[in-house]
C-alpha cells in the first residue's frame, strides 16, 4: 500500500486503509509505546489523505473518531476528557456529510452508549442506531472500492445489549 501511495499520491484509499490497519493494530499490540506508534502513524496518513480532493470525507471523519477512541482506550483517565468532544464532533461531521455511513453510525452509537453508561444515564436511540447500521451494512455493495469494514461492531453492539 505504501508503494501505491507513492505511485498514486492522489488516490485516498491506500492511505485510508493504512490508517485503518494502524488503528486496528493499536488494539492488538501490548505495550503503550507500540500503541502510540501505530496511532501516530495513523494520524499522519489521515492528515495526508484529508487534503486530497477526491477523499470521502465522511469515511475520513469516521476513522479519525475511531483513532481517537483508540487513544481513549489507551489511557481513559487522561485521554477521555481530552478527546471525548472531538470524537463526538468527528462522528457528527461524518454523519452530517453522509447520514447513511454505517461505520460512523455504529461507532457513534457505541460511543454515545458507553458515555451515557459512564454518566449513569442511558442512550435511548442506541437500539435504533444499531438496527439502522445493521440494515445499512446489509445493503452495502462490497464489490466497490470503498470502505466496507465495521459490521463486527454491529455484532458487538447486539451482544452487548
Amino acid at each position: 500500500l505504501e508503494r501505491f501511495i507513492v505511485a498514486q499520491p492522489q488516490q485516498w484509499l491506500a492511505g485510508y486503509y493504512l490508517a485503518y490497519v494502524d488503528v486496528q493494530l493499536s488494539f492488538r499490540v501490548q505495550t503503550k509505546e507500540e500503541k502510540v506508534q501505530y496511532l501516530d502513524e495513523a494520524e499522519i496518513y489521515l492528515n495526508k489523505i484529508s487534503e486530497l480532493k477526491e477523499t470521502d470525507k465522511s469515511e475520513i471523519y469516521t476513522l479519525k473518531g475511531f483513532r481517537l477512541y483508540a487513544l481513549i482506550a489507551l489511557d481513559p483517565q487522561t485521554n477521555g476528557p481530552k478527546y471525548s468532544g472531538e470524537i463526538f464532533n468527528n462522528y457528527g461531521t461524518a454523519l452530517g456529510i453522509n447520514p447513511n455511513n454505517p461505520r460512523a453510525l455504529i461507532l457513534s452509537a457505541l460511543y454515545k452508549n458507553d458515555m451515557a453508561k459512564f454518566m449513569h444515564q442511558s442512550y435511548d436511540k442506541f437500539q435504533n442506531d444499531v438496527d439502522k447500521a445493521a440494515a445499512l451494512f446489509a445493503a452495502e455493495n462490497s464489490t466497490l472500492l470503498t470502505p466496507t469494514w465495521g459490521k463486527s461492531w454491529v455484532d458487538f453492539a447486539l451482544a452487548k445489549k
